[in-house]
């Protein structure tokens, strides 16, 4: 759906880099002296605002595909978890990352480059421009209700920078004034602060940007940070805060951080409530809800990236059907998911998988009788996945022996798993250039999340009813049924570990493929459970007192979908294509269980599973490896040229600097916030 160039220059971040182009580019390519403008610059509220538009553009800008993070480096981590197999250098046995002196990724720069004769879009640079911003306002002559929404704005973004850093660097500088970047005098040497007086940094930019950014927009500026986004970033924020990776206390149901965490989060989930974002009430609401292409409002928004399907070179669309839709339908190759995410959900009342259904242990019904959002966020061979161009197709990715080891494919679809990735694809979005032009809206925080987070905070407290209640409000509302005790399939759980890890399960399941896996394995160091080498994180194991498995020493895998080869001959052309023709599964349809049923007697007598060629994770000879996530990986340390140009800053605790020598900086306070 086309949009008109007003709403695309005042509601969409993609556009602002146009700004840039044109009026705005006439005070931010003036930046010759980092700072210094004419008065009339935040004495005009057309100026304030597309200042303000720029600082969105200069965060979001790249962001395009849901699982993406990080503002300002939108990189996919998905492959550091189980919704996506390929080894990365971070998980790879092989490559050890002693010291951040060898530049060896893009985290080493997120943290910034050395000065030069033109500006960066990094951290601090951003950081810079917002406090441009917000002192610059003191002495404007705009209206005080455009001055708070423009104050309150900047602050929001300048508290999602600052804890972007701490996530990835743990103690950093605090910036809240524009720094004159040619003095090197001791003023402006400003040392990495705890990760604590961070936090309370963050807290007091979102406390007085929730008080003064509206409710709501209004649809004629829908997409802008309200007040209830900058309660629930403070959700977010004091949640990591009380996690396991910053918090050695977190095994302590009374400790102070989740105490903050959960009266934070209540306060959030009532705010929004009252405004009206409280989610969808089915799953095929909750599949269309993740695939609007109109920019309009939904209830489940608390932050998102609106996107455009009008082509243009400074336009930007969301890239994720373009990597999603099979060959068949224009799209790309496909995105096959692992078995341990496929084996993961749940069944359709809400219990935890059997091993009937568990692809691991061989099963051809792993499709029969799922959580009603397996449906959603996966596709497979005989299930209905339409788009604009054909609303009612069905779907194949099966192979089979054409000659020798060579194989044919059906309908060309040469995709390494039987289910792969569907959430968040629509029926509005056109084949053109393989579906490059897609404007689904990406949402980087929605309600689910925060209430997630309340379930967590309740378990972590020691209230295992109360976070099964919440858990319950995410599954009832996707049809899941309460069940004779009430429970969603949950069942009763005995303790705040069994708790907490009902929340990270469902987290999981709830939020696949949205970009925040990652984040939830990192914050309870699930890769080793706090247990590595030389740097242990946790006093208790996280994953044994939770009982989940490490991440380290397992590898994710895959299997093709082949064709049983006694209902075919070698060389004959698809042996299927018209045994396949009435079969069919649609989500939407009244039968659809019954189809179900149907659809696996097909799989039972036309289908095995074939070996891949190489191992899902492997090294570069193709030999197979294991996941191996060193205790140090999980906050990076700062690379060479940050160092030897600021050499008061020091290194993190588990990296080398450029000497050689073993950083001291560490992330692990025991200090008390004094902000709420």
């Amino acid at each position: 759906m086309k949009k008109s160039a007003f709403h695309i220059r005042f509601l969409f971040w993609i556009l602002i880099f146009l700004g840039e182009s044109a009026c705005s580019e006439s005070f931010l390519r003036n930046m010759e002296n980092y700072g210094s403008y004419g008065d009339e610059t935040f004495n005009s509220e057309t100026m304030v605002t597309d200042y303000v538009n720029t600082l969105y553009a200069r965060a979001f800008r790249g962001y395009n595909l849901p699982g993406q993070d990080l503002l300002g480096l939108w990189a996919d981590r998905s492959n550091l978890t189980t919704e996506k197999w390929g080894m990365s250098d971070w998980i790879n046995p092989s490559v050890t990352h002693y010291t951040s002196a060898s530049e060896a990724t893009n985290l080493v720069s997120y943290f910034g480059y050395a000065l030069g004769t033109s500006t960066n879009n990094t951290p601090y640079t951003r950081i810079r421009n917002g406090n441009i911003l917000l002192e610059e306002l003191e002495s404007s002559t705009i209206s005080e209700t455009s001055k708070n929404y423009a104050r309150g704005q900047a602050l929001c973004l300048r508290a999602m920078q600052l804890f972007d850093l701490v996530r990835t660097y743990g103690s950093v500088p605090i910036v809240t004034k524009v720094l004159n970047a040619t003095v090197a005098g001791p003023a402006e040497q400003l040392p990495r602060a705890s990760v604590t007086r961070c936090v309370e940094q963050i807290l007091r930019d979102l406390n007085e940007a929730a008080s003064l950014l509206p409710d709501d927009w209004g649809a004629s500026e829908y997409g802008r940070l309200t007040s209830g986004a900058a309660l629930a970033l403070k959700s977010r924020v004091l949640l990591t805060y009380a996690s396991p990776v910053f918090n050695r206390d977190w095994n302590n149901p009374d400790n102070k951080r989740w105490a903050a965490a959960l009266k934070a989060t209540l306060a959030a989930q009532s705010a929004l409530a009252a405004n009206g974002l409280d989610g969808c009430s089915n799953a095929r609401e909750w599949a269309e809800m993740l695939a609007r292409t109109d920019n309009s409002f939904h209830k489940e928004a608390i932050i998102l990236k609106l996107l455009t399907d009008e082509q243009g070179s400074d336009n930007e669309y969301n890239g994720w059907e373009h990597l999603l839709r099979l060959p068949s339908q224009e799209g790309l190759n496909g995105y096959a998911a692992p078995i341990e995410m496929i084996d993961a959900f749940p069944m359709a009342d809400g219990r935890r998988p059997t091993d009937k259904v568990k692809i691991a242990l061989g099963s051809k019904s792993f499709f029969v009788g799922r959580d009603p959002r397996f449906y959603r966020t996966f596709a497979f061979n005989g299930i209905k996945w339409g788009y604009n161009e054909h609303p009612d197709n069905v779907v194949w990715a099966y192979r089979w022996r054409e000659s020798g080891y060579a194989y044919g494919y059906s309908d060309q679809n040469q995709i390494e798993s039987p289910a792969f990735v569907r959430k968040m694809t629509g029926m509005e979005t056109s084949t053109t250039e393989n579906f490059s032009y897609s404007s689904i809206d990406i949402y980087e925080y929605r309600y689910a999340e925060l209430i997630l987070n309340l379930a967590e905070c309740y378990a972590a407290t020691g209230h295992p009813d109360e976070a099964v209640k919440w858990l319950g409000e995410i599954r009832k509302r996707v049809g899941i049924p309460a069940g004779e005790d009430g429970t969603y399939g949950i069942g009763r759980l005995a303790d705040r570990h069994q708790a907490i890890e009902a929340c990270l399960y469902e987290r999981q399941i709830e939020l696949a493929y949205e970009g925040k896996r990652f984040w939830d394995v990192w914050r309870w160091l699930l890769y080793d459970g706090g247990q590595g080498d030389g740097l242990q994180l946790s006093d208790v194991n996280t994953c044994t007192a939770l009982g989940i498995p490490p991440l380290n020493g397992t590898h994710r895998t895959s299997l093709y979908v082949d064709v049983l080869s006694y209902h075919y001959t070698i060389g004959e052309e698809d042996p299927l294509l018209s045994k396949r023709s009435d079969m069919e599964a649609d989500p939407d349809a009244a039968d659809f269980e019954e189809q179900l049923v149907r659809l696996q007697g097909f799989w039972e007598k036309y289908f095995t599973y074939g070996m891949p060629d190489a191992p899902a994770d492997r090294d570069k000879n193709d030999n197979p490896v294991d996941i191996f996530w060193r205790p140090n990986y999980y906050i990076h340390g700062l690379g060479s040229i940050v160092l030897n140009n600021n050499t008061w800053l020091g290194q993190t605790i588990g990296w080398t600097d450029p000497n050689g020598m073993d950083g001291t900086i560490g992330w692990q306070d025991s200090e008390t916030l004094t902000v709420e």
